[in-house]
């Protein structure tokens, strides 16, 4: 398809392209080979623990961070796992589809390094915070709201770098008192970090669920839409509580996200604003202890 114009542009802006072109112009990274062969398995009615063990020992960098991440303070295991066999014993078949997913994250994802520390912290803070809250909330699947905790922004390196002027959108989208973010990110570009996350999300053989909750993570009307599905808005819910904790844990005072929803969203999940406080100081105490 061809480039759209647009008279109001700036004179030297980069041309608008239609959406379909965008979104082609933008390097989403493929799903790994060894991925979809975790994932093919974990699919099969009875899945092969030996096999996947097998597969994920191909990759010795993913075999070594594997082993990291399950005797990591984050699982407190009781005894640490010195093979993959014993951390599939030990943390079950889905948890390790998981963490694979997650190493593949950070092997695939490139980018400036020092845009990269700031996005894989926040991304592994925030796993923990909705893998924790899924343990202590009924009615969410805590494999979902773990993949949801890594994939939520991960469409922001992604247009970082497709466009040389997305910090500057990026800043005026985390101060935007009103406005949705991902609005703020369509004004720009014609596009926003949570329809990229969604299109990889997809690519890469994550459920509609986490999903359509990556899609949906910046639009808190979905906290009144009484069709809405139950753990989707669950899903969006709990990842407010989880970056008001990160914002918090990192001494900043104010949380634009939060107050365009955290209110319905505490309300959603039957949070008290005394339980809201207890949850948001526990993961702080995790944070500090650098479980996550």
């Amino acid at each position: 398809m061809s480039l759209t114009t647009n008279s109001n542009s700036a004179a030297g802006a980069e041309p608008r392209l239609d959406v379909e072109t965008l979104i082609n112009s933008i390097a989403i990274p493929p799903r790994p080979e060894l991925l979809t062969q975790v994932q093919s398995e974990l699919a099969r009615p009875d899945p092969d623990s030996a096999r996947i063990a097998a597969l994920i020992a191909k990759d010795v960098a993913m075999t070594a961070g594997v082993l990291r991440i399950v005797n990591s303070p984050f699982y407190a295991l009781r005894r640490p796992a010195s093979t993959l066999e014993q951390a599939l014993s030990l943390l079950g078949l889905r948890q390790i589809g998981t963490l694979v997913t997650g190493f593949a994250l950070r092997q695939t994802v490139k980018g400036e390094p020092a845009g990269l520390t700031r996005f894989w912290d926040v991304s592994t803070k925030r796993s923990y915070a909705m893998q924790a809250l899924a343990r202590r909330l009924r009615g969410v699947d805590v494999d979902a709201a773990q993949s949801f905790g890594l994939f939520c922004d991960v469409g922001i390196p992604l247009l970082l770098q497709r466009f040389v002027d997305y910090p500057v959108t990026l800043k005026a989208a985390n101060q935007e008192p009103v406005r949705t973010f991902t609005a703020v990110e369509q004004d720009a570009h014609h596009a926003d970090h949570a329809m990229i996350g969604a299109l990889m999300a997809r690519s890469w053989g994550l459920s509609k669920l986490v999903c359509d909750a990556i899609r949906q993570h910046h639009d808190y009307s979905i906290f009144r839409d009484l069709a809405a599905e139950p753990q989707l808005a669950r899903l969006i819910a709990m990842g407010l509580v989880a970056e008001l904790a990160i914002q918090r844990f990192a001494r900043l005072n104010a949380s634009m996200e939060w107050n365009k929803g955290g209110e319905e969203a505490a309300g959603l999940l039957n949070l008290s604003s005394v339980e809201l406080e207890d949850w948001i100081s526990d993961l702080i105490d995790g944070f500090a202890l650098g479980i996550a």
